[in-house]
């Protein structure tokens, strides 16, 4: 990867309020996983996917939609601290909106002890796995069940 390539990327990430953490990485899943050959033209970062010109800002949402834990987290929506690594000023931002007690309780990541009491932002459905299920909050639990009666939630339960 060039220096203008890597620069055109890093400027085309900020402006669609995304902060990647790792511009690099990216670029090579989508050129190998997704086929899209990134380039420069002008100073601004083009997309072409099987030789056709694709929207940038199309595949960014897409990607980040797919790998949102490749990205720096928002200060509003923060699961894990890993979420906000080397994010200081989000990190900042963050403790002020809530508390340092809050920070402290929060899990390191997604594999840390008491990470299974994290609620996320999961839609509860009858195909999820027990650990989505385990996620989701009592309020949420109750209306899936409603929905999909003691059979769904057993299916869900024997689901790894």
């Amino acid at each position: 990867m060039t220096n203008e390539l890597f620069a055109a990327a890093e400027r085309t990430f900020h402006a669609s309020g995304s902060k990647p953490k790792d511009i690099t990485a990216i670029i090579r899943k989508l050129a190998s996983d997704f086929q899209v050959e990134c380039s420069v033209e002008g100073g601004m970062l083009t997309m072409k996917q099987g030789g056709v010109i694709a929207s940038v800002g199309t595949i960014l949402s897409a990607y980040k939609a797919k790998y949102p834990r490749e990205f720096f987290g928002e200060a509003g929506s923060v699961s894990y601290k890993s979420d906000l690594a080397g994010d200081n000023a989000a990190k900042v931002r963050w403790i002020n909106e809530h508390s340092f007690d809050e920070w402290n309780a929060l899990p390191l990541n997604a594999n840390s002890a008491g990470s299974q009491h994290v609620v996320t932002d999961q839609i509860p459905h009858a195909g999820m796995k027990r650990s989505e299920y385990q996620r989701l909050s009592l309020s949420e639990k109750s209306k899936l069940a409603g929905e999909v009666g003691a059979k769904g939630i057993d299916a869900i339960l024997s689901r790894r």
